[in-house]
């Protein structure tokens, strides 16, 4: 594993360290390198021999311009006396004996750099437990081949807020099933210390209201509406009513419910 880039002064720049020793090869002046275990100054030559340095290190050329190599691996690194590299181009396999296992519950923070890119191919079946669930913020665009078609089974609730609307737009007529009513009960009501009041119905379709013709005066609806004797009034509501008038006169009701 190395380390190779030509850096600006005081840039900084993150790569991920496998081994035991990180040794600087090459840099214009002092450079600065953090692990996950500590801070360190280095020229080059020097290096750094840490049993758990593998992770994350962030370099920062301390000098002018120009290219820094850092290289890592296992032991202890002794620079070749000729003028000759070592380049290390693979490693041998690993095999754990039986009831040898391998912990990678934490991995090291991984930094990407502009324009990197991390592409997930493959991932293995995932197994939702009791009571579990799996939030999903954002989808990305999805976009259907000819002949393909998304069928949806179900869909949650949805709940509007004050000022949101839903709009239908459909090809043909939406054909619509009127509201047929169960029962009609009628009632004569009868104004007692200037007042009638018919209680709320939530199973009510409409009522129908009519003073009675020998009414002295006309009965009001609400804060204005008047109801001259014999005047007949129809609503289509299920709220409450309340009406004034004089002691005496009569409403003829007929409430209609589902």
């Amino acid at each position: 594993m190395s380390f190779h880039q030509y850096m600006q002064s005081r840039q900084r720049l993150q790569f991920q360290a496998v081994g035991e020793f990180l040794y600087i090869e090459a840099s214009p002046d002092m450079v600065s390198i953090t692990t996950e275990r500590g801070g360190y100054q280095l020229k080059q030559g020097a290096q750094i021999i840490d049993p758990k340095l593998t992770g994350m290190v962030t370099v920062e050329n301390m000098g002018e311009a120009g290219t820094v190599t850092i290289i890592c691996g296992y032991g202890r690194y002794i620079p070749p006396s000729d003028g000759q590299k070592v380049e290390v181009t693979a490693l041998p396999s690993v095999t754990l004996s039986p009831e040898q296992e391998i912990n990678i519950g934490t991995m090291p923070k991984v930094a990407l750099v502009d324009g990197q890119a991390v592409k997930v191919s493959a991932q293995p079946p995932v197994q939702i437990a009791a009571n579990q669930q799996v939030a999903v913020s954002s989808l990305p665009p999805v976009t259907l081949d000819a002949n393909q078609q998304v069928a949806v089974a179900s869909l949650p609730k949805v709940q509007l807020e004050t000022g949101q609307a839903v709009k239908v737009y459909a090809n043909n007529p939406l054909m619509t099933k009127p509201v047929i009513a169960q029962q009609a009960a009628s009632r004569v009501l009868t104004v007692a210390t200037g007042k009638i009041d018919i209680a709320a119905n939530a199973s009510r379709c409409h009522i129908l209201l009519k003073a009675s013709p020998a009414n002295t005066a006309a009965i009001v609806l609400g804060t204005g509406w008047e109801l001259a004797a014999g005047e007949q009034l129809k609503l289509e509501t299920s709220a409450a009513l309340s009406f004034t008038g004089t002691d005496g006169d009569t409403i003829q009701m007929i409430e209609v419910t589902r």
